[in-house]
């Protein structure tokens, strides 16, 4: 950003007729508003030199922004999680064929949860900015698919446990929904238990 530093020209200017000069005494003398407007427009260019900085220390984000971003991390590792088993199940046979088929359902529906909490979660771009979000890595997957579907059925409680955990300090909208995904989550357990049920 380009700073604006005041100079002054100090060389003679040659006198002009009276007439000349009373002729142009409206753009020569500017009102007062413009006076103003270019005192604080000024100051903002000033502040920008300055940098962030000059706007005072970042705020914290309050309780529902952190209940909120914390439910958020939560299903984009459980996304990301499930999206790394696909590929492996499908060499599997017959029987991983019908694992993939319950982990693709699964899937579907965090996919969607997380845009449910990712649509509540709005930041001023200084604040967004300031807070970078780490991609998640899940975890290593176990051999066989019955193992993979119990290493996520184990994930599913888990995160379902937590999510009830946090309902409390949430506020009444967020909660209701982070209650709703919860319960979703326990409901996924019974399904990666039965996955013949998804054929």
């Amino acid at each position: 950003m380009a700073c604006w530093v005041p100079h002054t020209d100090r060389r003679a200017v040659p006198a002009r007729p009276a007439r000349e000069l009373g002729a142009r005494q409206v753009v020569a003398e500017p009102t007062r508003r413009l006076v103003l407007a270019a005192a604080a427009a000024g100051s903002l260019t000033l502040a920008g030199c300055a940098g962030i900085r000059a706007l005072g220390p970042v705020p914290k984000p309050g309780a529902d922004v952190v209940a909120l971003e914390r439910a958020i991390a939560a299903e984009e590792l459980m996304v990301a999680r499930y999206a790394s088993v696909l590929s492996p199940l499908t060499g599997f046979g017959v029987a991983g064929k019908r694992a993939v088929a319950v982990v693709s359902v699964i899937h579907a529906e965090h996919e969607a949860h997380l845009a449910q909490l990712r649509s509540r979660l709005v930041l001023p771009a200084r604040l967004a900015t300031s807070r970078p979000r780490q991609s998640p890595t899940p975890a290593h997957l176990p051999p066989g698919w019955r193992a993979v579907l119990a290493a996520l059925a184990g994930a599913e409680t888990a995160a379902s446990d937590r999510l009830i955990g946090w309902v409390p300090a949430a506020p009444p909208a967020l909660a209701q929904l982070m209650a709703s995904i919860a319960a979703s989550e326990a409901a996924h357990v019974v399904l990666l238990g039965h996955p013949k049920a998804a054929r």
